[in-house]
């Protein structure tokens, strides 16, 4: 019997929130106690509003500095109480305004580093209950998945992904992306999702990327192509490789690194290809390529002596 396989979902997947450190993306919701990394505003347990980390930090920082000013108050009040004279009281006074000013200018000039202080204080202190947070927010992912609700889906994963960064977090996110229809116009990311062994999944993911988005293709995913080579040469056969060789060619510096992968299937790149990449070696006259200069001339002799756009590299 033959398996038809599910066509892939079109969906419309949202910019990533982006902020200036990871921790501003915690937040908690007070009456549940409970934390999470999602970019949704109120709880999905009880629906109350989530408090952010920064909120909760200055919270905490306030009720500190108000505890602190209280006790400042009652010893110059005390002072000022117990002075056995009117010039002592004076003193008291005078004594207590210095005091009191010099801790306010203080508390403003190391505000920031305060701040930071507590934060790493409240983390410290929470961190079993973030930790059943995000896992909280994973469960909601894979809920999502069940439902077949696979942008806010990915979404939750990828922002869980910015606390975790394990190779099962990586490959649900991939196994979720393979499920949808990628577009050009998509924030996808692909060299945070390379797990540390083979996965079939992501080079199906990884492929797809290359197809539409060249870009993404750096240079550790080129490496991870090269290392697990026999792997992908059995699930996506050779033009795998081919392909992947061909986006090296992209940045002079990959060229260099890769000479030897890129030399191994130079005869099997499209015209453009191979133009590219004689124009760089012929700019660039001082770099050692090793064998690649001299396997690209053999192809140009070859195949492409007649050809107008390569006179130039025709000995």
């Amino acid at each position: 019997m033959k398996v038809i396989p599910l066509a892939k979902q079109a969906v419309q997947l949202s910019k990533k929130k982006r902020t200036k450190y990871r921790f501003q993306k915690l937040k908690m919701c007070k009456k549940c106690n409970r934390y999470s990394v999602l970019k949704d505003q109120n709880c999905s347990k009880c629906g109350s509003a989530y408090v952010g980390i920064d909120r909760l930090v200055k919270s905490i920082f306030k009720n500190r500095l108000f505890t602190e000013a209280m006790w400042i108050l009652m010893i110059v009040s005390i002072g000022i109480v117990a002075a056995p004279t009117v010039q002592t009281l004076y003193y008291s006074l005078v004594a207590g305004l210095i005091f009191c000013i010099s801790y306010v200018v203080l508390t403003f000039v190391f505000m920031k580093s305060e701040f930071f202080i507590q934060l790493k204080r409240l983390l410290r202190a929470d961190f079993k209950k973030i930790q059943a947070g995000i896992q909280f927010d994973s469960e909601l992912a894979k809920a999502d998945v069940k439902e077949d609700r696979l942008a806010p889906a990915y979404e939750k994963l990828r922002e869980i992904g910015d606390f975790i960064n394990s190779d099962q977090l990586k490959i649900r996110r991939v196994m979720v992306l393979n499920e949808i229809i990628l577009r050009s116009d998509m924030e996808l990311e692909l060299e945070p999702l390379i797990p540390s062994s083979y996965d079939k999944d992501f080079v199906q993911y990884a492929l797809e990327v290359l197809r539409i988005n060249r870009t993404l293709i750096t240079k550790k995913c080129i490496a991870y192509f090269i290392h697990y080579r026999d792997a992908i040469v059995i699930d996506f056969g050779m033009d795998s490789l081919i392909a992947v060789a061909g986006t090296a060619l992209r940045m002079k510096l990959y060229i260099v690194e890769f000479s030897g992968f890129i030399e191994e299937f130079l005869e099997y790149f499209p015209k453009e290809r191979v133009l590219r990449l004689c124009n760089i070696l012929y700019s660039n006259p001082d770099v050692d390529w090793g064998g690649l200069s001299e396997k690209a001339k053999q192809l140009v002799a070859m195949k492409y002596h007649y050809d107008p756009d390569f006179k130039r590299f025709v000995s």
